[in-house]
């Protein structure tokens, strides 16, 4: 396992598509202050239930703001990361050393957890700091203890982050092609993350809204009492999730025939 780990970091270092990832989400919060500066320059008001970000306090929100595009970006890295392995046939020169199936999925999950928090921690450090520049650091609203609330929030929405990361990993490894799975994980996250309201329609089956993590993560309101008084929930969702999404994932991986 560590060997793999060892192998997947000496790729990454070469790979461009880390680069552009972490460059993509470096860019966003800087992109939205300059574009919250305008819209407050021409008379606006910033909101934080429409705004969701609005002062450096609310940047640690920066991954709720920007939860689609982190999940399309993460997703279209997973599904290059481990297609290509298939296509160019890479993936049979670890098999072949004895690597274990399940070692050589996990260590690929490990990776895209990794590079996901980085990522996200970057894209709200970033935002916190360039939002307190422009907007003052100031406060969340109905937050006494801001500290305690910030570590929560950040780690939530990062679990909600890697249970998508999850799902992302087990379509690549049962599609086994990067333009496929590239297809399917837009279809995933767009179906879920915009479809899953409508069970809301229906009296018998609404609860099925919150059993997808992305239910959540798009329609809920982080610095809102009620909703933090659901992040156990969200917790417990998105570790079922990633535990049953693995278990899928890890057992098919093991009856592919590799070629």
């Amino acid at each position: 396992m560590l060997n793999l780990l060892t192998a997947e970091k000496i790729k990454l270092r070469r790979s461009k598509k880390l680069w552009i990832v972490l460059g993509i989400l470096s860019l966003l919060p800087i992109f939205q202050v300059a574009n919250s500066l305008t819209a407050v320059h021409y008379g606006n008001e910033l909101v934080q239930p429409v705004d969701t970000v609005i002062n450096g306090a609310t940047g640690i929100l920066m991954i709720e703001k920007n939860g689609l595009t982190i999940l399309l970006v993460i997703g279209a890295f997973i599904s290059f990361l481990i297609g290509e392995e298939f296509q160019n046939g890479t993936i049979r020169n670890a098999l072949s050393l004895g690597r274990s199936r399940t070692h050589y999925y996990l260590s690929k999950l490990v990776v895209a957890a990794l590079l996901s928090l980085v990522g996200v921690i970057i894209l709200t450090a970033l935002g916190m700091v360039s939002f307190s520049i422009a907007f003052g650091f100031g406060e969340v609203a109905g937050i006494n203890h801001y500290f305690s609330y910030a570590i929560q929030a950040f780690l939530t929405l990062y679990v909600l982050i890697l249970s998508n990361v999850s799902i992302y990993m087990m379509i690549s490894f049962l599609t086994k092609n990067s333009g496929i799975s590239l297809i399917w994980t837009f279809i995933y996250t767009i179906a879920t993350g915009f479809g899953a309201p409508i069970f809301l329609q229906t009296e018998h089956f609404k609860q099925l809204t919150y059993w997808f993590s992305l239910s959540f993560l798009f329609y809920s309101d982080f610095a809102k009492s009620a909703d933090i008084g659901k992040f156990p929930e969200m917790i417990l969702v998105s570790l079922i999730t990633i535990v049953l999404s693995s278990a899928i994932g890890i057992l098919r991986f093991t009856r592919t025939d590799i070629k």
